[in-house]
This record gives structure tokens, sequence and C-alpha cells, in this order.
């Protein structure tokens, strides 16, 4: 949780975005848990190349949903500059 947190931190604030809030929501369906955190904010034009290269954040997202069962992850750049996080994996 604490990764996907400072992705969303760090595409939130200045100089890269202008968020004031972020939302932090965990939910199961069956046996499926996802863990969702999001922004309020707009991204500043120029972060949107960084994000498609994949930095450290990225890295770790990778590493963290490999050890969950069935675990992924996926970020996301809404129309609105919005960041949103979203780790999901299967419960035992």
């Amino acid at each position: 949780m604490g990764e996907a947190l400072n992705n969303v931190i760090q595409h939130a604030q200045p100089p890269h975005g202008t968020a004031t809030q972020v939302c932090i929501s965990l939910g199961q369906q069956i046996v499926r848990c996802t863990l969702t955190i999001a922004n309020d904010g707009s991204i500043v034009e120029s972060t949107t190349c960084e994000r498609k290269k994949g930095g450290y954040g990225t890295k770790m997202m990778d590493a963290i949903a490999s050890e969950l069962p069935d675990g992924a992850w996926e970020m996301l750049a809404l129309p609105d500059g919005q960041v949103r996080v979203t780790l999901s994996w299967h419960l035992l």
C-alpha cells in the first residue's frame, strides 16, 4: 500500500500535479480484494512521458503485485488529470 500511495502523491504534488486530496479505498468481491488510491488533482503535461517509461515506483509496484496471489496493478491517468493506482489480489 505504501508504494501505491507514494506513486499517487508523487504525481499529485507540484511540480507534477495540483491535487489537494487523496482517496483510499479497500474493497472485496467474493475472493478478490482491490485497493484503490486516487488523487483529485490535475497532472502537468510534462509528467505524462515520465510515467509511460516507468521508474522506481513502477518497479516496486510490479514486485509487490508479483508477491501477492494472482496480484495485479495499474496506474491510470484519467481524462480530467487525476491519477488512480489500483492493486488487486486473490484471497487465499
